[in-house]
């Protein structure tokens, strides 16, 4: 369970939720997919379908632009040793953008009707999220847990001197370790290369946290994940349609997290330990390729066909993160350090991605669509810059060993009430990516369009996610003392709006 979030311990180096995070779509869509659901592998017509299946601009027999507001809000309740903490966040952002232009009149290739061309931007995933997190125990800190974790690490190589540079000599010992040994929130227990906590106590025989600690810790994310569509497509005799996209993916997520423990009786501890702050930022921004190629058959008029395959997209990533610590101590004394910015550059192989989808129509009254997506996920694999897989060699092995194939099913329903007016709904279901832990996601959504005879038209979504609920741990178990484990309680809703022109 500890796993189900990357926190404060695992946040400074790559590893395999950051390439999950990369590799995983959760649609954002137009106002008109979102609210069936995103299932537009075998219905097409809309710029951001372009980026499910790539024959969807095919279809078209006008050019249409399209672009689209969104409003997201995402809300996570924390229960933490027994306090609940909520917090709400609201972005703005523009999900998607686009044009497609239908090109007739071309015989030269038998059965050609015509041929599109589609450019779009398109929002395949967001990263945004807030949680706050408090509560008091007496049993575990951060703190020891990084005591603990350190053993066998000679603190010699801990020190910052004018000579010589921990943080990048230091071997495996953690930056956060560094900051707390150099701040004297460590001491030297037995042996040079043995660590005690200023939030613990020695009898002797035994460490153990003398008195009660409030524990506090604020996570801030920001980000997503956006595709350039660049697409061509054919109409063979208006039942055959075919298209190939070339997608450039750009990455950027940030996150800003800070953790505290103070004692509630700060006489309790040899230590005469007060109070302490630990503060990460890590700043993630890359840009990758990838080749779709889609169809969709029309046995009847009334029977739509879909299909379509994503390669692998080839991420290139660039991660800086600094970390600082505050300690303050009960006698006055007080410490703050921060770490030089860290930087590294590595690659993400996102895995292989197909869609399958199916459509009825009901001549002019409306239409279902059922669509199912999968992507083995167990061969995401991590690499140095310069290509090399030994560099993440445990990362990939856990990729392998913890992941699997997600099966995605989106579902989606239009009636035309009047000439000019539809009502939609839709559901939307992402299968756990993780074989032990995570999760299921579930949206339902819904929504209304409006068409005009001028050629404009209007869609409202309303897009709800289903609570869930995930579970955490601030930091790791250390010898036979177990860490608390906390739950988090996750809800939103997004709300789009599509205004275009078909001409």
């Amino acid at each position: 369970m500890a796993a189900t979030l990357s926190l404060t311990f695992t946040l400074s180096a790559q590893g395999a939720l950051d390439a999950l995070r990369f590799s995983q779509n959760i649609y954002e869509g137009s106002a008109r997919t979102i609210a069936l659901g995103n299932a537009f592998t075998s219905l097409g017509g809309d710029p951001y379908s372009m980026s499910i299946n790539p024959a969807s601009s095919a279809i078209l027999q006008n050019s249409i632009f399209s672009i689209t507001p969104s409003l997201t809000s995402e809300i996570r309740e924390s229960n933490y040793l027994g306090n609940i903490e909520s917090e709400k966040w609201n972005r703005f952002g523009v999900s998607s953008i686009g044009i497609i232009s239908p090109v007739k009149g071309y015989s030269s290739i038998a059965g050609l009707s015509s041929f599109s061309l589609g450019l779009a931007l398109n929002k395949l995933s967001n990263f945004s999220a807030r949680s706050h997190s408090t509560g008091s125990t007496s049993m575990s800190s951060w703190l020891g847990a990084v005591a603990s974790n350190l053993d066998g690490i000679n603190n010699s190589y801990l020190d910052i001197t004018d000579s010589r540079n921990p943080f990048l000599e230091s071997g495996d010992a953690p930056w956060r370790a560094i900051l707390a040994w150099n701040s004297n929130l460590l001491d030297p227990l037995l042996y040079d290369d043995q660590y005690i906590a200023a939030t613990e106590n020695f009898d002797g025989s035994s460490i153990f946290v003398p008195g009660g600690l409030k524990q506090e810790h604020f996570r801030e994310q920001k980000g997503g994940k956006n595709e350039l569509v660049l697409n061509m497509s054919a109409n063979f005799s208006n039942r055959f349609f075919v298209g190939f996209n070339l997608g450039i993916e750009s990455v950027e997520y940030f996150e800003y997290e800070k953790y505290s423990e103070s004692a509630l009786y700060p006489y309790q501890f040899d230590s005469q330990f007060s109070n302490f702050s630990h503060t990460f930022r890590l700043n993630s921004d890359g840009v990758g390729v990838n080749l779709k190629a889609g169809m969709i058959y029309l046995p009847t008029d009334q029977l739509r066909l879909g299909a379509s395959i994503s390669t692998p997209t080839w991420l290139f990533i660039r991660d800086n993160w600094d970390e600082q610590i505050y300690a303050h101590f009960s006698d006055g004394y007080t410490k703050e350090l921060e770490s030089p910015l860290g930087e590294y550059n590595y690659r993400v192989n996102t895995p292989f991605r197909w869609n399958l989808g199916l459509s009825y129509l009901f001549g002019q009254f409306g239409f279902i669509a059922i669509d199912y997506e999968g992507a083995d996920y167990s061969e995401i694999s991590m690499l140095s810059q310069s290509g090399s897989r030994y560099t993440f060699r445990d990362a990939n092995e856990e990729i392998a060993q913890n992941f699997q194939v997600g099966h995605n099913l989106r579902a989606g329903v239009e009636i035309r009430v009047m000439p000019n007016l539809s009502l939609r709904g839709g559901y939307s279901f992402y299968g756990n990516p993780e074989r032990e832990i995570g999760h299921h996601l579930h949206f339902l959504s819904g929504g209304v369009g409006f068409t005009f005879s001028s050629g404009g038209f209007l869609d409202l979504a309303f897009q709800k996610r289903v609570q869930n609920e995930e579970f955490f741990s601030l930091y790791p178990d250390y010898g036979a003392i177990e860490a608390p484990i906390g739950a988090t309680l996750l809800k939103g809703w997004k709300a789009l709006i599509s205004f275009g022109v078909r001409f």
